[in-house]
């Protein structure tokens, strides 16, 4: 079966869908931990650390895939990371 537009194997944005989709696991998982008061063991049975660290994984993943089969700027990505990173860095020991 041939790859649809945007996903893995895909000539038009190869791994954009999966992108999409790790991020909103990621936001899932995000959810639950805000909606449990930051409790890590969820009602059903898991735990939410272990499947936030699966899903930002994922995710990395995706990103890196994308950034590689797409060839996306690394050198763009990687300033903008670490800028971003300063920013959140400076942002998290003032409220802290």
């Amino acid at each position: 079966m041939p790859a649809g537009p945007f996903s893995i194997g895909s000539a038009l944005w190869p791994g954009i869908s999966k992108l999409v989709e790790e991020a909103g696991e990621v936001s899932q998982v995000c959810g639950k931990l805000i909606g449990s008061g930051g409790e890590i063991m969820h009602w059903d049975g898991t735990n939410l650390k272990e499947r936030l660290e699966d899903e930002i994984g994922d995710l990395i993943t995706a990103c890196m895939f994308v950034i590689v089969t797409c060839g996306l700027d690394w050198e763009r990505v990687t300033t903008r990371w670490e800028a971003k990173a300063r920013k959140f860095n400076q942002w998290h020991a003032e409220q802290s």
